[in-house]
């Protein structure tokens, strides 16, 4: 330890301490197993893992570049969160989902988006107003084509954007967590004769809800465009009852 004019300078160590080490390497290993479980809740959102699928751990590992530690901690999280469900000696699998499921976290989700709703009227700007109808213009397009995985990504684009406009992190926290959920059957909803343009339609009416800036008919607008959203999911299913999660 030296002293100069009265100020004391410590002399560091030319190597960081154990427990310092520790923690970076935790840190490393967190955000690691965050891009590997997002990666993997992707593949569920894109209908490249569905219901019933085992996810192969190894495969994803060489797909990452990562060792298969990271893999097993983000499966183990999205177990947490209900995307998928441990085998003992199996392996773990991508949840499938009953009827009652879907209702419960239909009736979640439709509480959280009119919620979201208001406080994105309350907080939208006008280029954000319009990025919305950008988005619906490019999803009219897509239901006109027939085109589903193009409609369902950018529907998710869509809603992705009213929360982040709704800018309240602990109201996302909660959204995401059972949206990420309902990934599991959605499309079953989506697929139904002209189900796209009655979709696009409902988020038409959210906009200018948000347009306006009126928070009550926002809150409103995007409530029963989730339970429209349930309807058309049980009707799917009434019609061809086989699986929900297909």
């Amino acid at each position: 330890m030296l002293h100069c004019a009265g100020t004391r300078i410590l002399r560091m160590k030319a190597t960081p301490s154990k427990s310092a080490l520790q923690q970076i390497n935790q840190r490393r290993s967190k955000t690691l197993t965050t891009i590997v479980r997002d990666e993997i809740a992707k593949l569920i959102a894109s209908g490249n893992l569905v219901a019933g699928d085992r996810v192969n751990e190894s495969e994803i590992a060489l797909r990452l570049g990562v060792s298969r530690g990271p893999v097993r901690e983000a499966c183990r999280s999205l177990e947490e969160a209900g995307l998928l469900v441990g085998a003992v000696n199996q392996g773990v699998f991508v949840r499938e989902m009953t009827l009652n499921d879907a209702r419960e976290l239909y009736e979640v989700r439709a509480a959280l988006s009119g919620l979201i709703g208001k406080l994105a009227a309350q907080r939208i700007q006008d280029p954000e107003v319009l990025e919305l109808q950008g988005l619906l213009d490019a999803m009219e397009l897509a239901a006109v084509e027939q085109d589903m995985p193009r409609y369902y990504q950018l529907n998710l684009q869509f809603h992705e954007r009213l929360m982040e406009i709704a800018a309240n992190p602990k109201l996302a926290a909660f959204y995401l967590s059972v949206v990420n959920q309902t990934h599991l059957f959605r499309r079953r909803g989506l697929v139904q004769a002209g189900s796209l343009k009655h979709s696009n339609a409902e988020h038409r009416k959210i906009v200018a809800s948000l347009a306006k800036r009126d928070p009550v008919a926002a809150e409103k607008a995007l409530t029963q465009h989730v339970n429209k959203g349930w309807d058309r999911l049980a009707k799917a299913v009434a019609k061809t009852p086989i699986s929900l999660n297909a």
